[in-house]
C-alpha cells in the first residue's frame, strides 16, 4: 500500500498568509471609526466587515503561524520520490 503524502504549504506560502492576516488587521484598525460616523445599515456593514476580516485574519494568521512554528511545510526539494 502506497503511503498518502500530505500536502504542505511551502514556507514562503505561510508567511504571506501572516502578512495578508496582518493586513486585514491593518484595515480593521482604518474602520474603527466608520461606524460612528455612519448611521442605519452603512453602520451595520462597517460593523460587520470590522468583525468578518478580524475573524479571518484571527484563524488565518493563528493557523499559518501555528504551522510555521511546528515546522508544518514543504520544502522545495519535496518532489516525488520516485526511482526510474
Amino acid at each position: 500500500m502506497e503511503e498518502k503524502k500530505r500536502n504542505y504549504p511551502t514556507k514562503i506560502s505561510l508567511i504571506l498568509r501572516i502578512v495578508v492576516s496582518l493586513y486585514l488587521l491593518y484595515l480593521v484598525w482604518g474602520l474603527r471609526e466608520a461606524p460612528a460616523s455612519h448611521t442605519g445599515a452603512e453602520r451595520l456593514l462597517f460593523i460587520a466587515a470590522m468583525i468578518l476580516f478580524a475573524a479571518v485574519a484571527a484563524v488565518l494568521g493563528g493557523l499559518s503561524l501555528k504551522a510555521l512554528l511546528r515546522g508544518e511545510y514543504g520544502q522545495p526539494d519535496d518532489g516525488d520520490d520516485t526511482e526510474p
